[in-house]
């Protein structure tokens, strides 16, 4: 059978569905890509145990319909580096023998039989559908994704909660110190539910969404969760557990609001965060219309002090927090000003948008580090 495919289009899909493949399988199989085609609609799949991966393309010249497995590493290898141009396929229907036809050469690859790739199970019971913007869902897990656990005993805590109720969706992630939550509005009155999604799939949902458009069908039941858009399909099995309470570590009462052009503190903590080292912190001690941010590194001896204007409403007040994950929180934050809200020194602090975009809520929380003075 023959088809033909643009190349650089194959190339971007498999680059983005290869990621779910991991280096050890448990399955020989798992180390390929699955190829389905049917009439002018090619599907390619990819997957590990626990989440498959699959994107859809439109073929030309398709004679007939089959079903093959090719090494993904010698597929991907094979095209990567080849100009943008009409790619030709030929797949002997019985031995599976491919080969690739471009401009100037082509190759041969050896494909396997697909009977042995494994199918995806389907959610049993009762399930919840929703539909939300790609670049929305996007944002949700981008800003999240930061606040969870990277090598934590406890799995729930290295996962992401995906809370919906009360007409928003809740996408939350905490590793005990950091928090972040960041909630999409204008959902269903009526849907309710919620599951906790692993590190690995949520990963994954950043890269297939960073160019897609339009909406994503999220739809998920007690095991598992798939997330559908326009050109990808992703199915995952849900993390078990008992996510923290999230909503009851959130303060109510922090009465210390500094606001702060965010590009000049993100700006500043770059310089001043250059002599720190890692484990060290960074100082803010803020009163009246400034606030002087300093680090240290007291192994070489180095030091760094800036001072900035802002607006700030409370007691003057110095506090601490980790030079890495405070830098990170604030990049995270689309907005032109940044708002701090604080009690004392060992009190959680809320990082917001001074404005919340249209249709969301971002809040963050982020435990200051004790000062020994």
């Amino acid at each position: 059978m023959k088809f033909t495919i643009p190349s650089s289009l194959l190339s971007a899909r498999l680059q983005t569905i290869g990621r779910v493949i991991v280096q050890k399988n448990t399955m020989p199989i798992l180390d390929s890509f699955m190829f389905d085609i049917q009439g002018s609609r090619l599907v390619v799949t990819a997957g590990d145990n626990e989440t498959v991966l699959t994107t859809a393309i439109d073929v030309t010249d398709c004679d007939s319909d089959i079903r093959f497995a090719v090494n993904a590493r010698n597929i991907q290898d094979a095209i990567k580096e080849l100009p943008d141009q009409p790619l030709e396929f030929y797949v002997n229907n019985q031995t599976l023998e491919i080969t690739l036809v471009y401009q100037n050469g082509q190759y041969r690859i050896m494909g396997q039989s697909a009977d042995e790739y494994p199918t995806p199970a389907g959610e049993e019971g009762e399930t919840t559908e929703l539909h939300i913007d790609a670049q929305r869902l996007l944002h949700c897990v981008s800003r999240t994704i930061i606040a969870t656990a990277k090598n934590n005993i406890r799995e729930i805590m290295n996962c992401i909660n995906f809370d919906l109720g009360e007409g928003a969706l809740n996408v939350v992630a905490t590793d005990g110190n950091v928090l972040s939550l960041s909630k999409a509005l204008g959902m269903d009155e009526q849907a309710a539910g919620g599951f906790i999604l692993p590190q690995k799939p949520a990963g994954l949902i950043k890269t297939v969404l960073a160019k897609e458009q339009g909406d994503v069908c999220i739809r998920f039941g007690s095991r598992c969760a798939s997330f559908e858009s326009e050109s990808y399909r992703l199915q995952c099995r849900l993390a078990e557990g008992r996510f923290p309470n999230y909503r009851a570590v959130i303060p109510q009462d922090n009465p210390n609001v500094l606001t702060i052009n965010r590009a000049a503190l993100a700006s500043t903590l770059r310089r001043v965060g250059v002599f720190s080292s890692e484990t060290q912190f960074y100082k803010l001690d803020i009163g009246g219309s400034n606030i002087t941010i300093s680090c240290r590194d007291l192994d070489l001896a180095l030091a760094a002090e800036e001072s900035l204007l802002c607006q700030y409403e409370g007691n003057p007040l110095s506090i601490a927090f980790p030079c890495q994950v405070l830098l990170e929180l604030v990049n995270n934050v689309e907005s032109e000003e940044i708002t701090l809200r604080m009690g004392d020194r060992s009190r959680a602090v809320l990082i917001q948008p001074a404005e919340q975009k249209e249709g969301e809520e971002l809040l963050m929380l982020l435990m200051p580090v004790i000062l020994n003075e």
